[in-house]
């Protein structure tokens, strides 16, 4: 094991802790302000037990919406923090082969999973499945790949027990926190915060103590393919050059550079998101 020094965080919002529902993510609403708390308690708890390990350099990507959710004031000292959008990388903003381990703290499953917590992939209302070479995928099998794409290893995901299931299946021998429980997609049982804080410290600990998992890479040529919710969607998508046109509602292309497919995967997905308030 190589010796520990920089670690990566990106950090989402719908999988923290007790979080279960859209309102409490969504900036517009009044419980927002709770779950910026919980995520910055989430969020610090993985730092400390980082530097319990022994990190002496921790870089924080916030990962959620537009991405200025975490009051930089309470994010932990030691950390730097990138924040805003859009951003070249966006949930990833920041990660590079100077780093020993990825972590991903608040992460989701993707749409349609079982009793996932506000499941949804990149955009809820804009995609509906993404494929890479092949495989039904998620944000957090887009971005442990482009962490492996800089021969980053993913070490620690922190969600509810359906994401947690999901990154163990991508990341065979990854270590992960479950602070919640779905009963549905809006409900579930959850630890109090406080609790899964100290999980989260131990957890981050401990993944950063043992041998790393292998760096999960996606060998070109790239293949993506997006279901989008309507063909308005896609009929603006196949505006991408290189994308084609499978049927009403599904495009695909193929790449020779994974960080250059996921560029495009997500360009896709904003372009296609422009169509939402017609």
């Amino acid at each position: 094991m190589v010796k520990l020094e920089r670690v990566f965080i990106s950090i989402d919002m719908e999988g923290i802790s007790t979080i279960v529902d859209w309102a409490e993510v969504n900036k517009n609403e009044s419980e927002y302000s709770f779950a910026r708390k919980i995520m910055v308690q989430d969020l610090n708890a993985a730092i400390e037990g980082a530097l319990d390990a022994g990190a002496n350099e921790i870089m924080v990507s916030d990962a959620h919406g537009r991405m200025r959710n975490l009051r930089p004031e309470d994010v932990h000292e030691t950390a730097v923090l990138t924040r805003g959008s859009p951003k070249q990388d966006s949930m990833m903003q920041g990660i590079s082969e100077g780093h020993d381990a990825a972590m991903y703290v608040g992460y989701h499953s993707m749409k349609g999973t079982l009793h996932g917590i506000c499941s949804h992939t990149i955009s809820g209302s804009t995609v509906q499945r993404v494929w890479i070479n092949g495989r039904e995928t998620g944000e957090f099998g887009m971005n442990s790949a482009l962490a492996g794409y800089y021969g980053v290893p993913s070490v620690m995901l922190v969600g509810d027990y359906a994401a947690t299931q999901e990154a163990e299946i991508f990341v065979p021998g990854i270590t992960t926190a479950t602070v919640k429980w779905a009963n549905g997609r809006y409900g579930a049982k959850c630890l109090h915060p406080k609790e899964a804080a100290k999980l989260i410290r131990v957890k981050a600990k401990e993944a950063l103590t043992k041998v790393f998992p292998e760096p999960r890479v996606v060998d070109p040529p790239v293949e993506i393919k997006v279901e989008y919710t309507n063909a308005a969607m896609a009929d603006i998508a196949s505006l991408i050059p290189g994308y084609e046109r499978i049927d009403g509602v599904t495009m695909k292309a193929v790449f020779n550079d994974y960080h250059i497919a996921l560029n495009a995967l997500r360009a896709g997905i904003y372009l296609a998101g422009s169509v939402l308030n017609r």
